[in-house]
């Protein structure tokens, strides 16, 4: 587009003048900036003294998708507090476009007696003070202006969509009316994130959303953001819900943020092409910089060539170096040993069941797990996949039937709930050196390091560890004692990108037994050889992929709608629909019924008039008849929405 197209239709008919480059420039800021939802620019923020970022820039546009990735500590979550304005930038612009509003996941846990429902439908503040206004039924202007704005945001269906939130991540249709109290904290993160959902938002964001759900949850939400209308910026350590959710990312590194188009899969692919040709461009600027010292080197001291050397001494002043770019920078090398040999049968189960008091989670079950066996454990929330691990653990024991487990194996157990069974007084060193007192400190060290716990790290107190943190050391517990069998419950929460990969290669590589339990589908697919599904009170091998599994998720979900219910409920607090408004839009409705009516009889008139084809042009005639084709199915919806109403006023009546 040129300057002239830009300016077109402005109401002047004079061409305008050739403009400066200066102005152009200005007209195109201003048209982008129109359409930019969020401007970070040039944006600095100091931790403790110590910059956190840096000049650093990042723009969201209308409807953009943006993934927020980066190493744990690298700022990610302090941007968030940053760009909803509880932390002060200490220089730059943090900017959002007039008018525009923001929705985020609370992270605290609220404790309060309000159904679930209500706690939902609380996220949407327009259509709270909507019903603040109605329910005064004083029929004034503002009165009837505040309900043409509830009919139009469909605030009556506003229930129903609250329940499809919740139905979607994971709550039974009864638990609706549940108080928000009776719900443990992960669920209760759960409801957070549906109440934020609720909100009307132009920009929402998302802070790990997937921590405290289950792989059914997963799925639901990663259709439900592709299909959200507004802008997102979204932080997860979860490749494949990148992969679905996000067409850009904004990659958080030292201080700054880089920008790429796509997914998370083509920001790898366009990171290393960066960093490649960054290296070649360094090689290539290092073999300048050697020939140049080399000349000035060798023939400063000649008064024929003093000349020629001082031009490259100058020269190699004006180079701006370029500093070599490290893709392994962060990178961890993991490694978890089996030991040397192991017994074939590790364990053997036969008709085992297990039973919280009245309700069975699985029964019949026979497992036989034996050396190098890759196992994933499929289910819905609450099914029973961590109390299979459990048994398998001997943590808990079997009601029925019978679990044996090979003598003098060794079980390597990682669960989350383990985490605070870490002393928080001690150092990753001293637990290192209570499981292996007659290991030297250099090697506890280097271990210690594979785990990204080097340097200071090993010498902090467990108590300021971040979960990530925590879990690496759990995990470094457990891989020093070399376990026939690993039974991992969720081991990748709290980790980021670089130690999900490394986790995901040490396992790869590991050779002893595997049973996992995990909503990482990419680490899913990389280490399982077979998965079980553990659901409607059986566990048995589930015949088919991560593929196939989505489809019986899907095939589960219930189709009918969830509308009935819910309204019922919320009958005592929406607002009944209003004969005199009934009767208001009914007739705004008939007028535009007959002026369809009326213009779509005229076109057929002269459609169907001789004289029209021998005294106009076929332009004329082709753009009645297209003019036709738009207004029948618009009289056939006017005069099915005219129906509905005088169906609602009859009811209201």
């Amino acid at each position: 587009m040129n300057y002239t197209q830009l300016v077109k239709g402005s109401g002047h008919d004079k061409q305008p003048p050739e403009p400066k480059s200066s102005d152009f420039n200005q007209i195109v800021k201003s048209l982008c900036y129109h359409n930019n939802m969020l401007n970070i620019q040039n944006m600095t923020f100091l931790q403790s003294g110590v910059p956190l970022f840096q000049q650093a820039n990042l723009q969201a546009f209308a409807n953009q998708r943006i993934g927020l990735i980066g190493k744990n500590g690298c700022g990610k979550s302090t941007l968030f507090r940053l760009i909803q304005g509880e932390l002060k930038a200490d220089g730059g612009e943090i900017s959002l476009q007039n008018g525009k509003t923001i929705a985020c996941v609370a992270q605290e846990i609220e404790s309060t007696e309000q159904a679930a429902l209500e706690f939902v439908l609380d996220g949407d503040s327009q259509l709270r003070e909507l019903e603040k206004i109605l329910q005064q039924k004083l029929h004034d202007a503002a009165w009837f202006e505040a309900q043409q704005h509830f009919e139009a945001i469909d605030g009556y269906g506003a229930p129903a969509r609250a329940a499809q939130l919740l139905d979607g991540l994971g709550f039974a249709t009864d638990g609706l009316i549940r108080p928000v109290n009776s719900y443990s904290g992960g669920w209760r993160m759960r409801l957070n994130l549906a109440r934020a959902l609720m909100h009307r938002a132009d920009l929402l964001l998302l802070d790990e959303p997937t921590n405290h759900l289950d792989l059914e949850a997963i799925l639901w939400l990663e259709q439900y953001l592709a299909r959200y209308p507004g802008s997102i910026l979204l932080v997860s350590h979860d490749r494949e819900f990148l992969n679905a959710t996000v067409n850009r990312i904004a990659h958080v590194h030292e201080g700054i943020i880089d920008s790429y188009a796509g997914n998370y899969d083509d920001f790898e692919r366009a990171r290393a092409e960066k960093i490649a040709q960054q290296n070649q461009a360094f090689q290539t600027q290092q073999a300048k910089i050697a020939h140049l010292e080399d000349f000035v080197r060798r023939f400063r001291a000649k008064a024929t060539k003093a000349k020629q050397a001082q031009s490259r001494v100058k020269a190699l002043e004006r180079i701006t170096r370029i500093a070599p770019a490290h893709i392994a920078s962060g990178h961890f090398e993991l490694e978890i040993e089996a030991p040397l040999r192991s017994p074939d049968l590790l364990l053997r189960s036969d008709k085992m069941g297990f039973a919280y008091g009245d309700k069975k989670l699985f029964q019949n079950v026979d497992l036989v797990l034996r050396s190098g066996a890759r196992i994933a454990l499929l289910g819905p929330n609450g099914a029973g996949k961590s109390t299979l691990i459990k048994l398998l653990t001997g943590e808990l024991r079997p009601n029925a039937g019978k679990l044996e487990i090979t003598p003098e194996i060794r079980i390597g157990y990682f669960a989350q709930h383990q985490l605070e069974n870490l002393d928080s007084a001690a150092t990753p060193l001293q637990h290192m050196e209570r499981l292996a007192p007659k290991e030297t400190t250099l090697a506890l060290r280097t271990f210690l390091g594979r785990f990204g716990l080097a340097g200071n790290t090993e010498e902090r107190p467990v108590a300021s560890f971040s979960g990530g943190e925590k879990s690496r050391l759990a995990l470094a517990l457990l891989a020093w004692q070399k376990p026939h069998l690993l039974l991992l419950d969720e081991p990748t929460n709290h980790l980021d990108l670089d130690m999900r990969d490394a986790l995901t290669i040490a396992l790869e590589e590991y050779t002893g037994a595997v049973v996992l339990v995990s909503h990482d589908r990419s680490l899913i697919r990389a280490v399982a050889d077979e998965l079980w599904l553990i659901a409607d009170g059986n566990a048995s091998l589930f015949d088919g992929d991560l593929d196939d599994y989505k489809d019986w998720i899907e095939s589960r979900r219930p189709r009918e709608s969830m509308q009935a219910k819910p309204e019922k409920t919320e009958q005592k607090i929406t607002p009944k629909p209003n004969r005199k408004a009934l009767q208001s839009k009914q007739a705004k409705l008939q007028n535009e019924l007959t002026k369809a009516q009326t213009e779509l009889t005229e076109i057929n008139r002269q459609l169907g008039d001789p004289a029209t084809y021998s005294q106009c042009s076929s332009d004329f005639i082709a753009r009645l008849n297209a003019r036709r084709v738009q207004l029948e199915p618009l009289v056939e919806q006017l005069e099915e929405s005219w129906l509905e109403l005088e169906i609602s006023l009859e009811d209201a009546q």
